[in-house]
């Protein structure tokens, strides 16, 4: 079963929200390529594509940050995520 095949099946399964944000994300990336494309940037003919290109936009902005602003990121942050988010009590570890 290819990728597109197995993409189908499951979208046939999914819940119209989460169609929504598919395509939502399918056409993010859609509109990345075509302004990478359009700016005669060099797209990698690689089949994972779409995942490359959302992996190097993650580099990018990560990269645009500061060391100083990552410092200032709790270390347990993995652990008490829900703490930072929503209040929750926090896990000592």
């Amino acid at each position: 079963m290819t990728a597109k095949e197995q993409l189908i099946r499951e979208i046939e399964q999914a819940p119209d929200f989460l169609i929504e944000e598919v395509l939502n994300f399918l056409l993010f990336i859609t509109s990345r390529l075509k302004q990478r494309v359009n700016e005669n940037q060099p797209v990698e003919s690689n089949q994972n594509l779409p995942s490359q290109s959302f992996l190097n936009f993650v580099d990018e902005i990560s990269l645009k940050i500061p060391p100083e602003e990552w410092a200032k990121l709790p270390s347990d942050m993995s652990v008490n995520l829900d703490h930072y988010l929503y209040g929750s009590p926090k896990i000592e570890e």
